[in-house]
């Protein structure tokens, strides 16, 4: 049976999983074409099929819905015929091979059985029965496969070729078939377009009783996204989105909604539309108040709408506490940080002596200040002690220009290091 579905025409993709006797398909994606599939035949001809682009829409409706709330829509040119292909393992226990058909008016269509009869089993050959169908058109309509008399012919499905022809008489499946040998294996198809009438399609079913499995044509599940990229120096901050569908396949012209909402509140307000390029979007918002984000695709006929998890911005956080203001830079060690222009000095602990010859003079009430060197007239073995500063006591440098003292040794780089230790904001 593997080369008889390839004749006729299987067209279904690989999607979701489903549950138990209810199947949701996702556009056209079929879960498993082995069991039902979208099928693609000539109307006059399994084979006289011209070549046609099939662009399947989904929508809403029309009206009310066979399952759920879409429906898979069909526009074709005419001469080929589009709808459902449901492979079964036993001719004879399948009651039911069903689809649910909508058009805009009367529009014809084509069913066709497949039956592999016994004494062909491992082979390529099977025989071909066809049925036309006509649906009013206006409302929905359930067309059964299972129930049709068809014009049979053997063909061998490797070369396309007939190899025997059936009996003059149109026959139903259960009588074809144990009219050459009983029960096989085989497949049905129902399809319409044949006069390029416009019609929806929707719960194809399939199985025996008791045990039918429909399927719903619904449209493509979607999940969003959402991820914040690094702030920018101005403050604002790049919001990223990705929007994904189960099947992978892509929406065209998609757009996704900025929303916001604020802490305490319940409302989400639009901020501001993106057009998804390559699956993604991205925008920029200024930080200016603590606020949730998300992005929000809104459902259309294709795919159901979806959003993302919220995303929080918050503002910029304050400056880190307990770390130390910039100040001036210290003073090299041993020095004042802004040296006096006249050092104090601390008097000695009993009054100088008077140099013979020198007229009293009563002792001032102002510290003394210390001689740079000694009077002209003072004897170089005087006995008089020159006052000095007690900080530099120990090793007094000699006086700069200004008045300060110059450090006796380089300056300690850790100074330096420190004052390059300041403290910067984002």
């Amino acid at each position: 049976m593997v080369a008889a579905l390839a004749g006729f025409g299987v067209a279904g993709l690989a999607a979701p999983s489903y549950a138990d006797t209810t199947v949701t398909v996702q556009g056209t994606a079929f879960p498993d074409p082995a069991r039902a599939a979208i099928s693609f035949v000539g109307c006059a001809d399994l084979y006289q099929r011209t070549d046609e682009a099939l662009v399947p829409t989904v929508g809403l409706g029309p009206g009310a819905a066979p399952s759920g709330t879409r429906s898979l829509g069909w526009d074709l040119a005419g001469g080929n015929a589009v709808g459902a292909l449901f492979p079964v393992d036993s001719m004879l226990s399948t009651t039911t091979a069903s689809v649910a058909v909508n058009s805009v008016g009367r529009a014809i269509g084509v069913a066709y059985a497949g039956y592999q009869e016994p004494a062909d089993a491992d082979t390529s050959l099977i025989w071909l029965g066809r049925a036309e169908l006509t649906t009013p058109g206006g409302a929905w309509q359930t067309v059964d496969a299972t129930t049709r008399l068809y014009a049979w012919t053997k063909y061998d499905m490797s070369t396309r070729q007939v190899v025997a022809p059936g009996p003059g008489v149109p026959t139903t499946v259960p009588g074809f078939a144990l009219a050459h040998g009983g029960d096989g294996p085989g497949v049905y198809t129902i399809g319409f377009g044949c006069d390029g009438t416009a019609f929806s399609m929707d719960q194809l079913r399939v199985g025996s009783l008791g045990d039918v499995t429909t399927y719903d044509v619904e449209g493509l599940r979607t999940s969003v996204t959402i991820a914040q990229v690094s702030g920018d120096r101005d403050g604002s901050v790049t919001i990223t989105g990705q929007l994904n569908t189960e099947t992978g396949d892509p929406i065209p012209d998609a757009t996704m909604i900025l929303e916001r909402r604020l802490p305490g509140t319940s409302e989400w307000k639009q901020v501001l539309v993106a057009d998804v390029e390559h699956g993604g979007v991205r925008a920029s918002v200024e930080r200016d108040q603590p606020a949730f984000y998300r992005w929000r695709f809104v459902e259309r006929p294709l795919a159901e709408g979806s959003a993302s998890q919220a995303l929080l911005l918050d503002l910029l956080p304050p400056l880190p506490s307990g770390l130390p203001t910039p100040t001036e830079p210290p003073s090299p060690t041993g020095e004042p940080s802004s040296p006096p222009s006249t050092p104090p000095s601390t008097p000695p602990s009993s009054p100088p002596s008077t140099p013979p010859g020198s007229p009293s003079t009563p002792p001032s009430t102002e510290p003394a200040t210390p001689p740079t060197s000694a009077p002209p007239d003072s004897p170089s073995d005087s006995a008089t002690p020159t006052p000095t500063d007690p900080v530099t006591q120990a090793a007094s440098p000699p006086e700069s220009a200004s008045g300060a003292a110059s450090p006796t040794g380089p300056a300690d780089d850790s100074s330096a290091a420190g004052r390059s230790d300041s403290h910067g904001t984002r």
